[in-house]
């Protein structure tokens, strides 16, 4: 291979969050080793703007509430740890990269490298989900 391998260090330092782009069909992608549509080696690292929405899990309810599949901006889906209030966090809203993707702590002090931790773009109030439920 011609062309450098990014590890999750690489991402850290450089202080972004790198997808790929397949050379043949421009698909996006994260960290992966072949293209995920037409199978092609040939992945060019490229770095994301840090937008996204939260996407619906597609699993039954889970023990590490704080992670969600997040659709990029660019294409690609991501999982991440949604850092805002829990009623808050829903399939649809918008999120933002809320720094380096280094490591990020749990609730049970379980340290998750290379993890993207991002953050809500818009603040929910508390009553809002309240008041139109009556």
């Amino acid at each position: 291979m011609s062309r450098p391998e990014r590890s999750a260090k690489d991402e850290t330092s450089a202080g972004g969050l790198f997808f790929q782009i397949c050379s043949w069909c421009r698909t996006t992608t994260f960290r992966r080793l072949l293209c995920p549509a037409c199978w092609s080696p040939d992945l060019v690292a490229a770095r994301s703007e840090g937008l996204g929405v939260v996407a619906p899990r597609r699993y039954g309810p889970t023990t590490q509430g704080t992670v969600w599949p997040v659709r990029m901006a660019e294409g690609f889906v991501v999982r991440c740890r949604v850092d805002g209030p829990p009623y808050a966090v829903r399939p649809g809203a918008r999120v933002r990269l809320a720094g380096p993707t280094a490591t990020a702590t749990g609730r049970d002090a379980r340290i998750v490298s290379g993890e993207p931790v991002v953050r809500l773009c818009e603040e929910a109030p508390l009553d809002g989900w309240i008041r139109g439920a009556g």
